[in-house]
C-alpha cells in the first residue's frame, strides 16, 4: 500500500509523537520480548514454513525500528 503524501507527513507526525512518550529502546525491548515468546510457541507448535515467517517479521521489526530512529531526530 502506498502513501499519498498527505498520509506519509501525518505517519511521520504520529510517529515521532509516539517516539516522544516511548523512547526506541523501550520500544524495542518490548518488541523483542513478545518476538520471543511468539518464536517460542512457533518453535514448538508449528512446520518449518511457520518459523521462517516469524524470522521475517523479526527482520521487518528490526528495520522498522531503524527507521523510526530516523524518524526522531530530522
Amino acid at each position: 500500500m502506498r502513501l499519498n503524501r498527505k498520509q506519509s507527513h501525518r505517519l511521520n507526525l504520529l510517529v515521532r509523537s509516539f517516539l516522544k512518550d516511548y523512547p526506541p529502546e523501550e520500544v524495542w525491548d518490548v518488541l523483542y520480548q513478545l518476538y520471543r515468546s511468539w518464536a517460542y510457541q512457533v518453535s514448538i507448535k508449528t512446520n518449518r514454513q511457520e518459523r521462517l515467517r516469524v524470522l521475517t517479521c523479526y527482520s521487518d521489526l528490526k528495520e522498522l525500528l531503524g527507521n523510526m530512529e530516523k524518524l526522531k531526530d530530522p
